[in-house]
Order: C-alpha cells, then sequence, then structure tokens
C-alpha cells in the first residue's frame, strides 16, 4: 500500500513538473538588466553559430538574465573579459520554439576598452520548449 502511494506521488510530481515545463513562455522571463544592443548581437551571433552547425532552429528574442556583467580576471587578477548571460527564444524547423541560456564574452583590450560581444562556445545551456509567441 505504501508503495503504490508513493509511485502515485510521484507520478504526480512527475506530470505536474512537465505540464509546468510546456507552460513555460519566454515573456515570464524577468531581465537582470537591459541593453537592447546586447541582445541584438547575441541573436545575431547566435543565429551566425546555428547556420554554422546546420542547428534546427532560428533564434528571434534575447533578454539579460545577468544583473551585471561578471569580470573574468587571469591568473595574477589581471581583469582580461567579462562575461553575461541571456535566455534566447528560438522557432524550431519542427515549428516547435524552445530558448535556452547562452554565455557571451567580450574580452579587454590594451587601451581598457572591450571588444565586441562574442559568443562563448561552451557555455549554451540546454534548449527547454516553451509556448511559442
Amino acid at each position: 500500500m505504501h508503495r503504490n502511494f508513493t509511485l502515485l506521488f510521484l507520478l504526480i510530481i512527475f506530470s505536474l513538473s512537465a505540464q509546468a515545463q510546456n507552460q513555460a513562455r519566454f515573456s515570464n522571463i524577468k531581465p537582470g538588466m537591459k541593453d537592447a544592443d546586447v541582445e541584438r548581437e547575441a541573436v545575431r551571433l547566435a543565429n551566425k553559430r546555428a547556420r554554422e552547425y546546420a542547428w534546427p532552429e532560428e533564434f528571434w528574442k534575447a533578454k539579460i538574465i545577468s544583473d551585471h556583467w561578471e569580470n573574468i580576471r587571469d591568473e595574477e587578477g589581471y581583469l582580461v573579459a567579462r562575461e553575461i548571460h541571456l535566455e534566447l527564444y528560438a522557432v524550431m524547423n519542427s515549428g516547435k520554439c524552445a530558448m535556452a541560456d547562452f554565455t557571451f564574452r567580450e574580452t579587454r583590450e590594451e587601451d581598457g576598452k572591450y571588444s565586441r560581444l562574442k559568443f562563448k562556445y561552451d557555455r549554451i545551456g540546454d534548449m527547454v520548449n516553451v509556448q511559442c509567441e
């Protein structure tokens, strides 16, 4: 009896979490900060990467989820770059919609200014299905 109850409980929890994921909306994400130029460049870079690797999606929107740029220092403590995390909204070739977390980086140049935004290839989160908007 106890085992059946536990199994039923786990099935209910799983179905609720799966249903909640299917109800996720990109528009419900609260941005950590706003920068339209960074968001636009992130979409452009993600779509460039998608074309290069034949990913089955096209990115349409981005929201910065970081509260601030994260400074990156080398072994000696010198500031060498900064990173920011964004959530990107995509439409898949199948017509379904999804979003994923991406990390982008700007390197610090010798004059103290930052380079253009670059896609940090090793920091891509899993695609999560969302409602199309």
